[in-house]
């Protein structure tokens, strides 16, 4: 327990002094709930971060997302 503690307030430190977290592998899916009716697209983040994710809803923090798509 100890060890998943410090392993989040590492994460959340590096967040905060570099900006920069890496999500991990993710898969966009596709829903058809867009305002008009027309197709939208999600980006499910990592579970084992929501911890984080959390806190940056709670201080409604704004993010940039950057997708790169490795070679196959």
């Amino acid at each position: 327990m100890i060890e998943v503690v410090q392993s989040r307030s590492r994460v959340v430190s590096d967040v905060v002094t570099r900006g920069v977290l890496d999500a991990g592998e993710l898969r966009i899916s596709k829903t058809g709930l867009g305002k008009r009716g027309g197709e939208r697209y999600l980006i499910y983040l990592p579970l084992n971060r929501n911890y984080l994710w959390k806190l940056l809803h709670e201080r409604r923090v704004r993010v940039r997302v950057f997708i790169e798509i490795p070679e196959e």
